[in-house]
């Protein structure tokens, strides 16, 4: 569920991209501060957003330093964002959201892999989750919810995306603590877009291997069904992004303006039609 909200690089002008590319890597190196290296997987592009906005709402003015990538020691060194409240913050929330991502993939797969992912999180969360008792609270009852759900096969799309909204909500007011209704709507309308483009990103991976999707028809998933579906994605995935436009629009964007905006009305729309035009075979999700 994590990984689509995106700037769509060739379209940003060089100057924003050097700016999303300092948050993302600065809060790579948060990461690191805090926790052990190979921490730093769990970073994606979703939380690098959720930074962004929260320097806004909390009129924090990032500050930037030279650095090197640990993945790419060879080179010149590039800016980063340097550690602030902020990072810390979103760097307990990335922590929590991990290990609810990998509990959620233990329960729906059960692979190996995933069970080593928890267990290697789960003192990280411990930790993350004592600091941020009340969004913990509210995201065990979120995935408590969604999990009832999937298990009941519900077809349902509002009640199954509003966990997602629910689950955004909440990680939004805890990392920004002047929010507002606007925020609250975005969070919302972005924390739905994000469930159903990855449950059709996942539609046919799902349909093959007989794991739950909201999306798979009764009967077979032939040309015509698959139309039908793709139909009814591409209305509810533009009304979210309607939604998310609109509350951006009136909110008081005075830090990051650039990047910020080059998600909001360009990559979000940029990875709808790059997911729907795959007909639900699963998107690469690259790094930086």
């Amino acid at each position: 569920m994590f990984g689509y909200v995106t700037a769509d690089k060739p379209n940003m002008l060089i100057k924003d991209y050097a700016v999303y590319r300092a948050y993302y890597c600065g809060l790579c190196k948060s990461i690191g501060r805090k926790n052990p290296p190979l921490m730093r997987f769990t970073i994606n592009y979703d939380i690098t957003f959720l930074t962004m906005l929260a320097h806004n709402y909390n009129k924090v003015e990032p500050t930037f330093k030279k650095a090197l990538c640990i993945a790419h020691p060879v080179g010149k060194p590039f800016s980063v964002v340097e550690n602030n409240p902020v990072q810390e913050c979103v760097v307990d929330i990335n922590t929590i959201l991990g290990y609810y991502k990998a509990y959620d993939d233990t329960t729906d797969k059960g692979s190996l892999k995933h069970l080593i992912a928890k267990w290697y999180i789960k003192g990280k969360y411990k930790r993350a989750a004592k600091r941020h008792p009340d969004l913990d609270k509210a995201l065990v009852a979120t995935f408590s919810e969604l999990e009832k759900l999937e298990k009941a096969g519900s077809k349902d799309i509002d009640a199954l995306t509003k966990t997602s909204a629910d689950m955004l909500v909440a990680v939004a007011k805890e990392c920004c603590k002047n929010y507002d209704e606007l925020l609250i709507k975005l969070a919302d309308n972005l924390g739905r877009w994000i469930y159903l483009i990855d449950a059709y990103d996942d539609l046919l991976k799902d349909v093959k291997k007989g794991t739950f999707n909201p999306l798979k028809p009764d009967g077979e998933l032939d040309d015509d069904t698959l139309n039908k579906i793709q139909s009814n994605v591409r209305d509810r995935l533009y009304s979210y992004l309607k939604g998310i436009r609109e509350a951006y629009d009136q909110m008081d964007i005075t830090i990051t303006e650039g990047p910020l905006s080059a998600v909001v009305y360009v990559g979000l729309r940029a990875r709808t039609e790059e997911v729907l035009n795959t007909r639900g075979m699963k998107c690469k999700k690259t790094l930086l």
